[in-house]
């Protein structure tokens, strides 16, 4: 189109030259070709216009071409990190599961308690304790326990008082878990019963249910420990109630007489649920907050 004008006006010029050169135009025909002139030079700039906006607009479109380029640029290295992310994580769940899995098969699988040996000498004497009480008294060393077989040997029936010869084995036993061997031991006393419910009015009142003759034995076997020497900082007290016999309970008749029993626990500080705290550690009150305890 730029060519097309551009010849058009150069011709018309020509022609105008020659014409007014010659001398043999007309006033008219001269107006003729100057105003085609005219025509052909608006014409000229109105295209140079046209190509400019043209050109402005395809640097316009260029620039944003290059502004998507890098944005989409952008969005493909954040995609990347965001798969990286994702896999990461999923590296990370495929090991808390496998490690979830192997947990679960873990703790499915039958277990005993981990191995535990008392001191030799401390072993022995516990051994030659159950010997001297067979009727009384079984000793498990694989678990660091004395168990007093039945409590209808050691309490009367639906009772919490400790019979004369319980009371002189526990004595003995004081007098063993106090030498220098066992002093590290900590004294677990647990009471167990069997699942007949108590139904004699005189002992639901001292012992409501089954849970209660539980803790009642444990309680008064570590009072009969405290008052033979044992630190009372040693001693602990458990009851379990009913629900962990070691026979089955029989049927109809109910009940069993091992499974009525109170287990005393040889326990190093380090193996089961408590330490001894140092006294730097504990925090007393201020006196005036003693006070004030005091006063409410």
């Amino acid at each position: 189109m730029t060519g097309r004008t551009l010849g058009t006006g150069c011709v018309a010029g020509l022609v105008l030259a020659a014409m007014v050169t010659g001398g043999c135009v007309s006033q008219a025909e001269y107006d003729q070709v100057v105003a085609a002139n005219r025509r052909a030079n608006e014409q000229l700039l109105q295209t140079q216009e046209a190509l400019e906006d043209r050109e402005a607009e395809a640097s316009r479109i260029r620039e944003q071409l290059s502004e998507r380029d890098a944005a989409l640029a952008a969005l493909r290295q954040e995609k990347e990190v965001v798969e990286q992310a994702k896999s990461d994580l999923e590296d990370s769940f495929a090991k808390l599961q496998d490690l979830y899995d192997r947990e679960v098969a873990r703790a499915a699988e039958p277990h005993e308690l981990p191995p535990f040996a008392l001191p030799e000498e401390l072993d022995e004497a516990l051994e030659q304790f159950a010997r001297e009480h067979p009727d009384l008294v079984e000793y498990l060393p694989e678990y660091g326990m004395v168990k007093f077989r039945s409590t209808d040997l050691t309490f009367e029936r639906g009772s919490d008082e400790v019979r004369p010869a319980a009371t002189d084995a526990l004595e003995e036993f004081v007098e063993i878990v106090r030498s220098p061997g066992a002093e590290q031991f900590h004294v677990y006393v647990a009471g167990h019963t069997d699942n007949i419910p108590i139904g004699r009015p005189e002992t639901l009142q001292r012992h409501p249910n089954n849970w209660y003759l539980s803790v009642h034995r444990a309680v008064a076997v570590q009072e009969v420990l405290e008052d033979s020497g044992l630190d009372p900082q040693r001693i602990g007290v458990m009851g379990f109630g009913e629900y962990h016999p070691i026979v089955e309970n029989r049927p109809n008749q109910g009940g069993h007489p091992m499974n009525r029993r109170v287990e005393i626990w040889l326990v190093s500080p380090d193996r089961f649920l408590t330490s001894p705290a140092a006294e730097d550690d504990v925090e007393l009150p201020a006196p005036d907050e003693v006070e004030d305890d005091l006063t409410k």
